[in-house]
């Protein structure tokens, strides 16, 4: 859908005939699109919803609706994913959906999985064999992501890196309930610290002293 430069976004109260968008804190709100808004004025809009605030109206103008008449069109969730909430139609726009997954480097495949299956209870993605690959590896499900697991040289000095895992390179994922995880790193006697920021969240090595960070997820913002 085209955007046509009109006037800018204005907050509404929407009616009952707009589709409503659920928001935290049990109120309603909807989207009525009545004019032009870019990304920007969209994560407004999310940010918005997120606080409890009733959303403000998105303009967008395209198609039959060239002369700016308003029209209604379904609500957005902002509840999901932003990239799931945003489809805009851009010439040249690249349309990333996520996170594939996350590569990291081993020195011994089965002291990895040991730890990634045994200790974090993660399953190998049998879809993705590694047999044509000249190197040994495998693919795990983290959610709906994957770690690639590769035992090739690390070119990086494992020795020296920050105590806490927060200042070193690392990658984050969510959990429902992250008292399992701690439960699961204590009974292995696996070294962790907690956010400094005071989140539910945990940052701990594998045993190439790569760093996870895990954080539950409905503090996750």
């Amino acid at each position: 859908m085209r955007a046509m430069q009109t006037a800018p976004m204005r907050i509404t109260r929407a009616s009952r005939a707009a589709a409503h968008v659920a928001v935290p804190g049990g109120a309603a709100a909807a989207l009525r699109l009545v004019g032009t808004a870019g990304p920007r004025d969209c994560r407004t809009a999310a940010a918005a919803a997120r606080s409890g605030v009733e959303l403000a109206a998105v303009r967008f103008v395209g198609g039959a609706e060239r002369r700016g008449r308003p029209v209604v069109v379904p609500a957005l969730d902002v509840r999901t994913p932003l990239s799931a909430r945003i489809r805009m139609a851009q010439p040249g726009r690249v349309a990333f959906t996520g996170v594939h997954h996350v590569a990291l480097l081993c020195e011994d495949l089965d002291r990895s999985l040991a730890f990634y299956e045994g200790v974090l209870g993660l399953e190998i993605n049998p879809d993705r064999p590694h047999s044509k690959l000249p190197y040994r590896g495998a693919w795990l499900w983290i959610g709906p992501e994957m770690i690639h697991l590769m035992q090739l040289p690390n070119p990086d000095p494992l020795q020296g890196r920050p105590e806490h895992g927060g200042r070193d390179r690392h990658f984050c994922t969510g959990v429902e309930d992250i008292e399992p995880l701690i439960g699961r790193l204590d009974e292995a006697g696996i070294e962790y610290t907690r956010s400094m920021s005071g989140r539910p969240a945990v940052f701990f090595r594998d045993p190439d002293m790569n760093v996870l960070e895990v954080v539950q997820t409905d503090a996750w913002r």
